[in-house]
C-alpha cells in the first residue's frame, strides 16, 4: 500500500480531525452538521494528498464520490440526514475502499453505543432536538457523532507510523 509523507499527511489529519470534532459535537448539541465541518475533513485528505502518489489518493477520491452518490439516494428517501451524507463522503475520501470496512465498523459500533444512550435514561443528559427536526423523525439520532469517530479511526490509520 502507498505510503504518506510525514508532514502533509501529520497537517490533513489535524485538519481532519478539527472538522470532524467540529461535526460531531454540532450534531449532538443542534442535531446539525454544519458544512464547513465536512469541508475541513475533505481539506484534510487533500493537504494529505500533498505528494502522495495517485496509488493513494485515486481510490479515496472514488470511494468518497460512491458514498456521496449512495448517500444522495438515501437522502432522498428521507432515510439519511444531508449533513451526514456530506459527512459519510468525506470521511469515506481518509478511508478509501482499502479502510472503508473499518471505517463502517467503528461507526457501527459507536453508533450502537449512541443508541443505547438515547435508549436509556441517559438520554436527559442529551440536548433535546429542535423541534423542526423533532417532527421531521420519528426519534432523530445524532449520527454525525458516530461517523466522526469512524472518520477519525479511518483517518489515524492512514498516518504513516515508523
Amino acid at each position: 500500500m502507498p505510503t504518506l509523507h510525514d508532514a502533509p499527511a501529520l497537517a490533513g489529519f489535524a485538519t481532519a480531525a478539527l472538522g470532524l470534532g467540529w461535526a460531531a459535537l454540532s450534531d449532538v448539541t443542534r442535531y446539525e452538521i454544519p458544512n464547513r465541518a465536512c469541508g475541513l475533513v475533505a481539506a484534510g485528505f487533500a493537504v494529505a494528498a500533498l505528494g502522495a502518489p495517485l496509488a493513494w489518493w485515486g481510490p479515496g477520491l472514488a470511494t468518497g464520490l460512491a458514498v456521496f452518490g449512495f448517500g444522495v439516494l438515501l437522502f432522498s428517501r428521507g432515510l439519511l440526514g444531508g449533513g451526514d451524507v456530506k459527512l459519510a463522503a468525506a470521511v469515506a475520501l481518509w478511508a478509501g475502499p482499502g479502510r472503508f470496512t473499518d471505517f463502517a465498523a467503528a461507526t457501527a459500533l459507536t453508533g450502537v453505543a449512541l443508541a443505547l444512550v438515547m435508549l436509556s435514561p441517559l438520554r436527559r443528559r442529551l440536548p433535546a432536538p429542535p423541534q423542526a427536526v423533532a417532527h421531521d423523525f420519528r426519534q432523530p439520532m445524532p449520527f454525525g457523532a458516530p461517523l466522526a469517530a469512524g472518520g477519525l479511526w479511518a483517518a489515524l490509520l492512514q498516518l504513516p507510523i515508523h
